[in-house]
């Protein structure tokens, strides 16, 4: 298995690729820096792929893959405390203002808290048949990622808001064991209420996720099960201890 990490001007691209690389050189994993497609063709079915989110879709589609949204996972709605659907962007002005809505594609535009129709501006050009995830809006005061592969938590991040606010633990380990059915490996977002409530934001998948000061090692084992898991090869790093 070798690693190829987007780069650029023979440097990992960015601060992800930059960790993914500094991750999988430590593990003694040959890694290779790829900018064009002629270097990103010559990578094998079991090789990892490292980049942003259309890099990556791009090396599943190649394969005939494709990664389902789980961003709710119907096992943690109870983790959720805020209601949470779905609907069309044409029908998306019969909501009630204020409402959160992003698209159920991953990246197809930016997640927005809508207070007024003038907000919907970055949507403009979307087709009016996509689908939305729509909730309430909730007020989060700090946000943390928690890192979990095979199970296991390896590693709880902030990353946005007041450090402050400290996540409830006992609150995560318990949405950790209502999905025992989650990937490989991926990530659960938890923000903090002013009330002190931590509540689940979304899920999100491990084959391009954003590392946010989770040790190189422990990340590049994370991508490296998502990315098995979904090709259906081994993964290298199964066998060690955490």
């Amino acid at each position: 298995m070798r690693a190829f990490i987007h780069g650029f001007q023979n440097k990992p691209y960015n601060t992800d690729c930059r960790i993914a690389y500094d991750g999988f050189q430590k593990l003694g994993v040959e890694t290779v820096l790829f900018t064009t497609n002629e270097e990103f063709d010559k990578r094998n079915p079991e090789d990892v792929v490292v980049g942003g989110t259309i890099i990556t879709w791009h090396a599943l589609n190649q394969r005939g893959l494709t990664a389902e949204s789980f961003d709710y996972p119907e096992e943690l709605i109870e983790f959720r405390g805020r209601k949470i659907w779905d609907t069309k962007l044409k029908d998306i002005k019969k909501e009630k203002l204020p409402f959160f809505m992003k698209p159920v594609e991953d990246k197809l535009a930016p997640a927005i808290v809508v207070n007024s129709w003038e907000d919907l501006h970055p949507y403009r050009f979307i087709d009016p048949e996509t689908d939305i995830h729509c909730s309430e809006v909730v007020d989060f005061v700090s946000e943390w990622r928690c890192f979990l592969l095979y199970g296991r938590i390896i590693g709880i991040e902030f990353y946005y808001g007041e450090k402050d606010f400290l996540y409830n633990r006992n609150i995560i380990d318990e949405a950790v064991r209502a999905y025992p059915d989650m990937p490989a490996g991926f990530a659960l977002d938890f923000g903090v209420t002013k009330d002190g409530r931590t509540l689940l934001i979304e899920a999100n998948d491990g084959y391009s996720l954003g590392a946010y000061g989770l040790e190189s090692t422990l990340y590049v084992r994370l991508l490296t099960a998502r990315w098995a898991e979904l090709n259906n090869t081994d993964d290298i790093f199964k066998s060690l201890s955490l």
